[in-house]
């Protein structure tokens, strides 16, 4: 595995993992279309939907094979996390932050689960996705500094020097089974 100047893993995206993040959002599409979910998330047009997706797909098979862990497409379930137990936030731009939005309520349904959130940056032109760092959702959410609502949708903005590093990242029940699983195999 391959390390930046921090110490930060960094994988290199190939054109299998393209064409699997297309195989992956194809198939979330097609399950969307059957549960009649409304099209064009967040009244964008299908194009920048179908790229915002691939992107965020990429970011999780990039924590997937940080694993080294066969992402599959599960099916349609809000209770699930996107990697193992983890929620995956993808940028291109390579000083983003992880971005979250107010846990997730019965009064607030479009809310963030409370998990562990890794933010995954691509960059274009090597096509190489490195992973700066995680916090959970309690924590991105408590600094009121990092609450912005100049973009589209408001949410917290917490930038990668208030990340922890990614070799501190507790294990999840669902991680650590799957690590049982393919000790014994």
């Amino acid at each position: 595995m391959q390390f930046n100047e921090l110490g930060q893993p960094v994988i290199q995206l190939t054109q299998n993992h393209l064409n699997r993040a297309a195989e992956i959002v194809k198939a979330m599409a097609e399950t969307s279309k059957q549960l009649k979910h409304k099209s064009g998330k967040y009244d964008l047009p299908n194009e920048i939907v179908y790229a915002e997706s691939i992107k965020g797909v990429l970011g999780e098979l990039a924590v997937a094979e940080y694993f080294n862990y066969d992402l599959h497409y599960l099916g349609y379930d809000p209770k699930r996390s996107d990697v193992l137990g983890y929620q995956v936030r993808t940028t291109y731009w390579p000083d983003g932050n992880l971005l979250t939005h107010p846990v997730k309520t019965l009064t607030n349904p479009g809310g963030d689960n409370p998990w562990r959130y890794i933010l995954v940056t691509i960059d274009q032109l090597t096509q190489q996705a490195t992973l700066r760092g995680y916090s959970t959702l309690a924590r991105c959410n408590e600094r009121e500094t990092n609450w912005n609502t100049k973009n589209r949708w408001p949410c917290f903005f917490m930038p990668q020097s208030q990340l922890w590093p990614i070799d501190m990242l507790p294990a999840t029940a669902e991680l650590l089974a799957f690590q049982q699983t393919k000790a014994v195999a």
